[in-house]
């Protein structure tokens, strides 16, 4: 298992990056791979195999103060990326 640390960023490099992971609600797309992505502004391009830091996978808010994801209902995961699952068969129930 991969783990990432947050790392920090801004104008005064106060505020960190939350963990990053691929949207699980896109199974056929894979939002950190950056393989030949153009960059904001037009200025470079990503080479073969770059990742793309994507905050809590698009399934929560990141508070860039902590680095920690909030995830959205129905997810979990430091990084959001993981579905929740309804409880089947509750004990003691036929």
């Amino acid at each position: 298992n991969e783990t990432q640390t947050p790392e920090w960023f801004g104008p005064d490099c106060s505020l960190r990056h939350c963990p990053t992971g691929d949207d699980p609600e896109t199974p056929l797309v894979d939002e950190t791979n950056c393989s030949y992505a153009v960059a904001a502004g037009g200025r470079g391009k990503g080479k073969y195999m770059n990742k793309c830091h994507v905050d809590c996978s698009n399934r929560g808010k990141c508070d860039h103060t902590t680095g920690t994801c909030a995830c959205f209902p129905g997810y979990h995961g430091a990084n959001c990326g993981k579905r929740k699952t309804a409880a089947v068969g509750l004990a003691g129930s036929e």
